[in-house]
């Protein structure tokens, strides 16, 4: 029997998790998912963890579980960094509570592929690592939960509204803002209360228009959602400044507020700076060719939030979407076979589905492309039919045609419908 290659998965994000089940089952390969925490979660979902409104019991899955299920072995810990010579990863971690530290451990590869995702960067903003919340991770969602919760409950009690800024129109901005209108607006807010007794919201970006790079007439669209939900808004607002109580603008300009939220985009993990010598682009992110292998080795290939990849005739990499990383996974499930086969996969080619937006009450909208061009304007019951078939595709390709039919299914009768307040961590 011919010997099986090892093939090592750092990072189980969208795209990471998504190779792993697509590969952890064939006969010529060994598939080790690295990932530093022990569970899996869909992160364009991440400010409903946040907002307390999640209601799938599909949101959060085990990378144990997931790995006995779908034939692949899962490693927890942190990677500390790529031997490219030795073949070798080095990790460390997890460490266990009250223990000196942690156990460190290398795993051998054939092929890598590094999915460690992306981070929200502060440019450099004063005052941003202190005092912001920056929505990277699950440990983030439930901190600013917590704190959200509480200031809620006491602007309930003493008549002072809750101030929230969000920095970024992006996705997670916008979509934050809508759900703690509907968490405000469901849990909080007495009888003859407007939403601003309770809670005001201020989203505040630096570009002239909010969401910068969308359509023309899906930022319309959003801007007059967010209206309807008495949720403030101001373009070309330089941040300079995040104080603990305020956000301060380049002019002097301050937005008194309780919680600080900083979405300002994404760029690589500052880690995998520290991984090997990468080539990386200006965002931090590792420069890959058209068949997303590492310009320094054609043994490590890259996706999601940590390649830069541009598609051939653009001007710039490809944005950090889990759509995009669940494209290149897709890609990658079939071209790494090839290539330790000592074949010459064809190149990866980005199809540009669009975008969608989950605005809570106000409705799902985006903006679905047809080939490469966007002309479709959704909104109402298909928008959000559309939004939720994203997830559920994801789930199905971890759990698989089975299992994930039978849960997605279950999830869906479930009577745990409509918003939610979860205050458990």
């Amino acid at each position: 029997m011919a010997s099986r290659s090892r093939l090592v998965i750092l990072g189980g994000g969208a795209g990471g998790s998504e190779l792993a089940a697509k590969l952890g089952r064939r006969d010529d390969l060994d598939v080790t998912l690295v990932d530093r925490h022990p569970s899996h979660m869909w992160k364009p979902r991440l400010h409903e963890f946040a907002a307390g409104t999640i209601d799938s019991t599909l949101s959060e899955l085990s990378y144990y579980m997931l790995a006995r299920m779908r034939g692949f072995a899962f490693e927890q810990g942190d990677v500390e960094r790529i031997d490219r010579a030795e073949k070798r990863v080095h990790l460390t971690g997890p460490a266990a509570p009250g223990s000196d530290g942690a156990v460190p451990r290398q795993i051998g590869y054939d092929h890598l592929v590094v999915a460690l995702g992306g981070v929200t960067p502060d440019f450099g903003t004063k005052g941003v690592a202190e005092h912001a919340v920056r929505l990277d991770e699950r440990a983030d969602a439930d901190h600013f939960r917590a704190r959200f919760i509480a200031l809620m409950i006491s602007a309930r009690e003493t008549g002072r509204p809750v101030r929230v800024v969000i920095v970024g129109s992006g996705a997670t901005g916008t979509e934050l803002a809508a759900h703690l209108r509907q968490v405000e607006s469901g849990f909080f807010r007495k009888a003859g209360e407007t939403p601003r007794d309770i809670l005001e919201i201020l989203i505040a970006e630096a570009a002239p228009q909010l969401m910068p790079g969308a359509e023309e007439t899906l930022r319309r669209n959003v801007a007059e959602r967010l209206a309807a939900l008495d949720i403030e808004t101001l373009t070309g607002a330089k941040i300079a400044e995040i104080t603990a109580d305020s956000v301060v603008e380049a002019d002097g300009t301050r937005h008194p507020a309780d919680i600080s939220v900083w979405a300002a985009g994404l760029v690589g993990n500052p880690r995998l700076a520290e991984l090997a010598d990468f080539e990386l682009d200006k965002k931090g992110r590792i420069v890959v060719d058209a068949r997303l292998r590492a310009t320094v080795d054609p043994s490590i290939q890259v996706l999601g939030d940590a390649a830069s990849f541009t598609p051939e005739g653009a001007d710039a990499p490809l944005p950090p979407t889990a759509q995009c990383a669940s494209q290149q996974a897709e890609y990658l499930a079939s071209a790494i076979p090839a290539l330790l086969a000592g074949s010459e996969p064809g190149p990866f080619v980005y199809d540009d589905r669009g975008r969608l937006l989950s605005l809570a009450r106000a409705g799902s909208v985006g903006q679905i492309g047809f080939g490469r061009k966007h002309d479709l304007l959704v909104k109402g019951q298909f928008a959000n039919a559309a939004y939720k078939s994203l997830q559920r595709r994801h789930q199905w390709t971890l759990l698989g045609r089975l299992r994930g039919g039978v849960a997605i299914f279950a999830d869906w009768i479930s009577p745990a419908k409509g918003a939610q307040l979860k205050l458990h961590g």
